[in-house]
């Protein structure tokens, strides 16, 4: 009895510390089953192993099945838990096999079982079971093949009660969600009239607030005045603003002296906090678990409905069935009228026209789209053609609203569907609102001939939208990627942030302005007219009309004896040299080099003395301030080079070093002959030192201005890691981006290139369709050996027709022979102008290096082309230079793929920047490595800028101790 209650403790503080294990884990990295499963079957106690799966694996389904056949394996029971990749579900359901285990599909966001051993076995048993039961109906008849029977009347009656039971029962039956789908709507009506963010915007946002900072400022900001002083003939600038003004950057780029009042700018600070506080609780009711997360706001007060039940959603079919009820219950019970049209290959409406949003109808809607089974194609310009081209009703003033929910692209051309959409909804009061619906991406197999990644189908779906005059939603399991409605939220919010840290900049100027007054740096001594008698002359008197018209006339008698000069009477006369000299001038000492402050007194119309500045000692340099950077959001087909030349650390001026270099942050340290040391000036006490490239350099940033500046550069981080995931995906990591519309591809099928030959046709079949088509790219396919095939005679347009021909042509590609480089590329140069060769090679050719070289040179006097290499397997050095120079000479690029690149690595490694962790993994290739450069500069920028920040309020506090 002892013994199990010790035994029963110990199990519950196991659970206890298995629970908190569990509970400090944290998703990141990859998904490496294979190396878990080795370690899991070093365990020989193990008669169970429960495997859950999130994604799909690192590894191919045959490796890991091979681990489990060649091991001894215990019962495996593996888990699907919300994954929709075909992969991980191909993978659970193998290990499960192979095994002799089980597995389970689970959905938790729709909180249903999608599939499962259990459920399979027991649909199988009632199949059998309706079988038997068919047999035994047709037995009533008399009959059960040739042979005549005679069956029992109880036994009839009871056989076909029991055959309707099992008619009537689907697999969705045995679903813990089926008594919630299979229940009468909950009908939910809106309270109040919903509405899109931009309209919600223009009711609550910052200029409807009247929070707008320039709105505010407008009142006490002066524009810089400059008048033309006759006296010294030339524009003087107004100095008023360095006593009593602050000088901030408009919206327009131009400089203005402000009047700062600090208790209207800190209630102004508050009143920008809580309206993102408004902006926050609006996103979070838009991202809540809904139909709202789904579909958006529905505003309009006729709606259409486009459901995508295509074959390609079956795995996807109760998610689509949650979203339906979902928007029934939730926001269409207070519309005019509403209609739903299915479509797959074929266009299904529910009705034939928009009936009234009634309790009935909406449930009759339901109850219909419970029957619908996902089959056939996606043919969405039919769909939309349905319900664009709807007879209308006579009251016109009622908005319509067409909402699509659909998982991938049309079958038809995406140019084509966008067109019509545009024409149809320009004339018509109908906004046309995508949303997408997809799952996890599957780059493992081959893609189908309509492939697009998820990124490209959301930029297409995107467009749509917008040519549509609506919205475009992008939806995971896991949650929203893209809103329209989310991203007008958060560019108001970042709108609000950006106010927020200029107001704190005007503070923190006034504050240090206050601070050098009070010190007496800044200060000048007043004006003394007769203070300057020693070195100005003294005031003339009052200038009358005769003294002011005595400098005309002098003028006109220059101008008179200017014009009886001598000249020579043809161009062959010599003129007499003049023997003028000057006297020579003493030279000027450093001292005396100086520019000295010296004025101009006069008397004015009324009297009184005026004074005017003739010299003055001007600042070297103006003070320089961070800036806000603009950065796109899609991305651009361009070099990283081209792309840096825009949005670089440089051209976006958040170079730190150049930030902290100017005059005023030089570090003075000159040598007193009277004390024999060197001593430094007084104001480099005030402002903390640093070290900039072995440079003493004074710190004259505020703190304020330091976090704008990291807030700055995390923003622009972000898009780099945003720019390089993007080079890293699809075909553009093995081949890098094709920037030209003419191309010609150019593939080493030499018997060097065996062992890589079938993995490059995959991937010039991914970047057929990724790049090629998907830009509509004119394009020709070069195959060299010892020979030199062409896949066409001439380029040709990218139609699917002749990509699903070159897919083809590439695929009964094999290797033999040696490596004609220099032929094949003479052959490419003669199809046109302006043409971008995209060479994949190892780099082992026949002909010498440098003749190549020199070739090429030659050949480009005579066409205009571009070069661009790609090394697969070369592991020589001299090989790798010399398509370095190939390309470099030729104005292309050089790209070789990257090995063993880490996404998860990278995205750590540019979320912290202080990180311990090396540098980002070395890249090759000419547009990888300038976009890693830029990214390693920018940490560092980022490190220094948080410790001089650190060092600033440090010296701070120490002053103020």
């Amino acid at each position: 009895m002892i013994c199990s209650v010790i035994l029963r403790i110990r199990t519950v503080i196991m659970l206890r510390q298995g629970c908190a294990w569990v509970m400090q884990l944290r998703a990141g990295g990859g998904c490496d089953l294979l190396q878990a499963l080795q370690r899991t079957l070093t365990r020989s106690e193990l008669d169970t192993l429960l495997i859950i799966l999130g994604s799909r694996p690192d590894q191919t389904v045959d490796v890991i099945c091979d681990c489990l056949t060649q091991n001894r394996v215990p019962c495996v029971h593996a888990v699907a838990y919300s994954c929709s990749s075909p992969a991980a579900i191909e993978t659970v359901k193998k290990m499960a096999e192979v095994s002799g285990g089980r597995y389970h599909l689970f959905s938790a966001a729709l909180g249903v079982v999608d599939s499962s051993t259990d459920v399979d076995l027991l649909w199988a048993e009632i199949k059998a079971a309706r079988s038997v039961l068919t047999q035994i109906q047709s037995m009533r008849q008399g009959r059960l093949g040739d042979t005549a029977v005679t069956v029992d009347a109880e036994l009839s009656l009871e056989s076909s009660q029991v055959c309707s039971g099992l008619d009537s029962l689907t697999l969705s039956d045995f679903s813990p969600v089926r008594p919630a789908l299979s229940a009468p709507l909950c009908v939910q009506t809106t309270g109040a009239a919903p509405t899109s963010s931009s309209q919600w915007l223009k009711s609550h946002g910052l200029k409807a607030q009247k929070l707008d900072l320039y709105q505010l400022l407008a009142p006490n900001a002066y524009s810089p005045q400059e008048t033309f002083v006759p006296v010294l003939g030339k524009t003087v600038s107004s100095t008023v603003h360095e006593r009593v003004m602050v000088q901030f950057e408009w919206h327009d780029g131009t400089l203005k002296n402000l009047h700062v009042h600090l208790p209207s700018l800190q209630k102004y600070q508050k009143r920008l906090v809580g309206a993102v506080h408004l902006f926050e609780r609006r996103v979070e009711w838009l991202n809540r678990t809904g139909s709202q997360q789904i579909w958006g706001t529905v505003y309009e007060q006729r709606v259409q409905v486009l459901l995508d039940m295509s074959g390609m959603n079956v795995h996807y079919q109760l998610h689509l069935q949650h979203a339906m009820r979902t928007l029934l219950q939730e926001q269409l019970a207070d519309k005019h009228s509403f209609n739903v049209i299915v479509f797959g290959s074929d266009v299904k409406p529910w009705q034939e026209k928009m009936v009234p949003s009634t309790h009935e109808n909406l449930q009759a809607a339901w109850l219909w789209i419970q029957a619908l089974e996902c089959v056939g194609g996606r043919n969405t310009l039919a769909a939309l053609r349905c319900a664009l081209e709807e007879d209308e009703r006579d009251d016109s003033s009622l908005t319509r609203g067409l909402y699509l929910l659909t998982t991938g692209v049309p079958d038809q051309h995406m140019v084509s569907v966008t067109a019509y959409v545009s024409e149809r909804c320009s004339t018509t009061n109908l906004n046309l609102h995508v949303c997408l619906f997809t799952g996890e991406e599957d780059t493992a197999r081959c893609p189908p001939p309509h492939y697009t990644t998820r990124t490209e189908t959301a930029r297409a779906l995107s467009s749509l939208a917008h040519a549509g005059n609506g919205r475009f939603l992008w939806m995971t399991e896991t949650g929203i990627v893209e809103s329209d409605d989310i991203s007008a939220l958060i560019e108001e919010m970042e709108t609000a942030v950006n106010y927020y840290q200029k107001c704190s900049e005007l503070v923190d100027s006034l504050i240090q302005k206050g601070s050098d007054r009070g010190s007496g740096e800044t200060s000048s001594p007043p004006i003394k007219p007769w203070a300057w008698t020693h070195t100005a002359q003294l005031p003339s008197p009052r200038p009358t009309s005769l003294s002011l018209a005595r400098p005309d006339s002098r003028q006109k008698s220059r101008l008179a004896q200017n014009s009886l000069t001598w000249r020579p009477n043809s161009s062959k006369a010599v003129i007499p040299a003049a023997d003028i000299r000057t006297p020579a001038r003493p030279p000027r000492s450093a001292d005396q080099r100086k520019t000295s402050v010296s004025q101009s007194v006069f008397f004015m119309e009324d009297g009184s003395l005026g004074v005017v500045f003739k010299k003055y000692p001007k600042p070297k340099s103006v003070r320089k301030t961070i800036t806000t950077v603009k950065l796109p959001k899609h991305e651009d087909i361009c070099s990283t080079k081209q792309w840096l030349k825009r949005f670089g650390v440089k051209t976006l001026k958040l170079d730190l070093h150049k930030l902290i270099s100017g005059p005023e942050c030089c570090h003075h340290n000159k040598l007193v002959p009277s004390v024999q040391k060197r001593v430094s000036a007084k104001y480099c006490d005030v402002f903390p030192r640093v070290q900039i490239n072995g440079a003493v350099k004074h710190l004259h940033l505020t703190p304020g201005e330091l976090k704008q500046y990291l807030s700055q550069t995390e923003k622009l981080m972000q898009r780099y890691g945003q720019r390089l995931e993007w080079l890293l995906t699809g075909s553009r990591r093995v081949f890098g981006s094709v920037l030209e519309k003419t191309v010609c591809v150019l593939l080493d099928v030499s018997g060097s290139m065996a062992p890589c030959l079938p993995e490059l046709q995959k991937e010039l079949t991914l970047l057929i369709w990724d790049q090629l088509h998907a830009n509509s790219v004119r394009f020709n396919m070069l195959a060299f050996s010892g020979e030199v095939r062409m896949w066409q005679p001439v380029l040709v347009q990218s139609t699917e027709e002749l990509c699903v021909e070159a897919v083809q042509w590439l695929n009964q590609l094999s290797t033999h022979g040696a490596s004609f480089t220099l032929q094949a590329l003479q052959t490419a140069c003669g199809f046109a102008d302006a043409v971008g060769l995209y060479l994949i090679t190892d780099g082992r050719c026949d002909s010498s290096h440098s003749r190549i070289l020199t070739e090429i040179e030659s050949l480009r006097q005579e066409k205009d082309f571009k070069v661009h290499t790609i090394a697969v397997s070369c592991h020589d050095r001299a090989c790798s230079e010399f398509l370095k120079s190939l390309a470099h000479k030729t104005g292309g690029r050089f790209h070789q793929a990257p090995e063993n690149t880490d996404p998860a690595l990278i995205r750590k490694l540019l979320s912290d920047p202080c990180s311990a962790d090396p540098v980002l993994p070395k890249c090759e290739g000419d547009d990888l490595r300038r976009l890693s450069e830029e990214i390693e500069k920018l940490r560092l920028f980022q490190k220094q800028a948080k410790a001089f920040r650190e060092t600033i309020l440090e010296s701070r506090s120490q002053k103020g101790t």
